[in-house]
């Protein structure tokens, strides 16, 4: 999504650097490492649990990664792995 900007026009409009501004002081606004508004996960009278999910993508990557980490001779500096879905496999009841 974006606009053309045509000769002379500037790259950034008065109302792209305030949805900028604004996007910044929201992700301000929240932990880094659990994603909550920190003016809730930071009250101690809060409570809070967790909960465990897996991202499939995830596992698969991270286990390429391991697997050619540990392979003899490999050398895995600069190297980024991404996923792709391919399909999906049929659930069994």
């Amino acid at each position: 999504m974006g606009r053309a900007v045509g000769p002379g026009e500037p790259q950034w409009t008065e109302e792209d650097t305030l949805l900028a501004v604004e996007w910044q002081r929201l992700q301000d606004a929240l932990c880094g490492g659990c994603g909550h508004p920190l003016d809730e996960s930071l009250d101690e009278g809060n409570d809070y649990e967790v909960h465990r999910i897996t991202c499939f993508a995830c596992q698969v990557k991270e286990r390429a990664e391991k697997a050619a980490a540990e392979a003899e001779n490999a050398d895995t500096t600069g190297r980024k792995l991404t996923t792709v879905l391919i399909g999906r496999r049929p659930v069994i009841d």
